[in-house]
């Protein structure tokens, strides 16, 4: 079985450097530890931790109780979509929007400290590629980012330890987006990290209406609505057979950049087509949920087609005011990637049957043909 190996040309830095040391010992603990070839990248996030702390420590004591006590103002608008459907790009055509604020990249590298790290922004934005692994988009520290990543360095449940500790991929799933697992108190305590974390950047932007974007919350959105009863919600959905080659590659991709473990490239396709499952199974149980004023759904490939009419029906749907002095700052952005060019995939008869077998619940649903 293929083995994803540290090369020699990978880098050290990695984005767990500002969890709390007492986090990320728990989170080595219960992941199984760190193999041998990745212990530069250990030694880069225990530093990293150590060096923060009296940050976040001074954070606490300055901004926790504002925070706790702030009353969020405006429903959140919160895009899912399973990975690699095109939520990013959504994301950030909508981020151009300035009613909007959104959780940046910068926000979830110290998201519970990084207002006292301002001056340091430009340097540590030095250790940033200049491009995501799995798409070419261009990397942006203060551009529109999944919370996600910032949930990894707060908890010990994300789906971004998925990626970090490959081995225990299947239990960090279950436990950070479907909660099997979790007692209680473990359940409360990811809600009250979670509140606090959007407080926060809500807090900063000063009340800004907040705009998310994290596939994991594709199937979290009880916990959603309990938390923003009245959020409002965008799916967007892909060609699946396209969905199935793109996560494929992320998932490899992205591992060279982040695993702290070995992973083995089979366990990996099993991984991608069993979560594609119970997500999406998930959320067509869950959206129900959802006041039909408050949920709007979109194909990827019409935004593609005609991103300015279908962000006019996303408008429209939910009762988003101004667009007309968002369309600007939203077609200089589309001018921007005008040149952006999508991968392109080559599918074998095999992987077509393989995916139609797993996932014609949603093939069949979205009427999609093979690429």
């Amino acid at each position: 079985m293929g083995k994803n190996n540290a090369s020699s040309k990978r880098t050290i830095q990695h984005p767990l450097f500002g969890m709390s040391f007492r986090n990320w010992v728990q989170l080595v603990e219960s992941n199984g530890g760190i193999d041998r070839n990745y212990l530069d990248r250990a030694a880069f996030i225990t530093l990293g931790s150590i060096f923060t702390s009296p940050a976040r420590a001074f954070f606490k004591m300055r901004y926790d109780s504002k925070i706790k006590e702030y009353k969020i103002q405006q429903p959140p608008v919160i895009i899912i979509g399973h990975w690699r459907s095109g939520t990013t790009y959504l994301h950030e055509l909508l981020g151009e929007d300035p009613r909007f604020c959104y959780v940046s990249l910068w926000n979830t590298m110290l998201p519970d400290s990084f207002p006292l790290f301002e001056h340091s922004k430009k340097f540590l934005a030095n250790f940033l590629p200049k491009t995501r692994p799995m798409d070419n988009i261009e990397v942006e520290i203060d551009g529109p980012y999944e919370e996600e990543a910032g949930i990894a360095v707060l908890s010990p449940y994300s789906f971004f330890h998925c990626l970090h500790f490959p081995r225990n991929a299947e239990e960090q799933y279950l436990k950070s987006i479907h909660y099997h697992g979790l007692t209680d108190d473990e359940k409360a305590q990811w809600k009250q990290m979670y509140d606090h974390f959007m407080k926060t950047v809500i807090f900063m932007n000063k009340g800004k209406q907040l705009l998310l974007k994290d596939p994991a919350n594709t199937a979290r959105i009880p916990l959603l609505l309990d938390l923003f009863p009245d959020a409002k919600f965008i799916h967007i959905y892909r060609n699946p057979y396209k969905v199935y080659l793109s996560t494929i590659k992320m998932r490899n991709k992205v591992l060279d950049k982040l695993a702290l473990q070995n992973a083995d490239k089979n366990e990996i396709e099993k991984q991608v087509i069993h979560n594609y499952q119970r997500l999406m199974n998930a959320f067509f149980e869950q959206r129900k949920l959802i006041p039909e004023k408050n949920f709007v759904e979109i194909r990827y490939e019409d935004l593609v087609k005609d991103p300015i009419s279908q962000v006019e029906h996303i408008y429209h749907h939910l009762g988003l005011p101004d667009l007309d002095q968002a369309l600007p700052k939203m077609k200089q952005y589309l001018d921007r990637k005008s040149d952006y060019k999508t991968n392109v995939y080559k599918i074998d008869e095999k992987i077509i049957k393989r995916v139609k077998e797993k996932w014609g619940f949603t093939i069949d649903k979205w009427g999609y043909n093979p690429p």
